[in-house]
């Protein structure tokens, strides 16, 4: 949960305040969920939800890593699902202008590492501040959740 206190005043100058975020351990919830107003849906299986560091859940659209179409400007997950679906993030990046290498290195690198590689795709970030602000939140979390094993 993300909070703000009104502006502070610093040498005669009003300071816009800082985010105030609480114990990261006990606000992210490391395990992936699909939407629930889609669950007995042909859908559900297309989306996917994760949570930030902030606790903010943002919203993936699914696909096969060979199927992912090349979205410019999109956040991307590369994510391992194994014969049980249980799904964990193996790297958060954003596609930038040019997504076709960045798809490209991404199943290179992670295609072995998983019994079946999707791509996660977020376009609801608007802007380039947006965009980073999701991918920095989306990483926190990411890092915080590592298992001790390092995977």
């Amino acid at each position: 949960m993300v909070s703000y206190d009104a502006g502070v005043e610093v040498n005669g100058l009003l300071e816009s305040p800082q985010p105030w975020i609480g114990p990261p351990t006990t606000l992210v919830d490391c395990s992936p969920r699909g939407l629930s107003a889609l669950t007995h849906s042909p859908l559900a299986s297309r989306f996917f939800c994760w949570q930030g560091l902030s606790g903010k859940g943002y919203i993936f659209s699914v696909y096969a890593a060979s199927d992912c179409p090349a979205f410019c400007d999109a956040i991307l997950l590369a994510v391992a699902r194994d014969k049980r679906g249980v799904r964990r993030i193996l790297t958060v990046m954003d596609t930038g202008a040019f997504p076709e290498p960045v798809l490209v290195r991404a199943e290179r690198e992670f295609g072995a590492s998983a019994d079946t590689l999707e791509f996660h795709v977020h376009m609801l970030a608007r802007s380039v501040a947006e965009r980073r602000s999701v991918l920095g939140d989306l990483k926190a979390a990411f890092q915080l959740c590592l298992r001790p094993d390092g995977r």
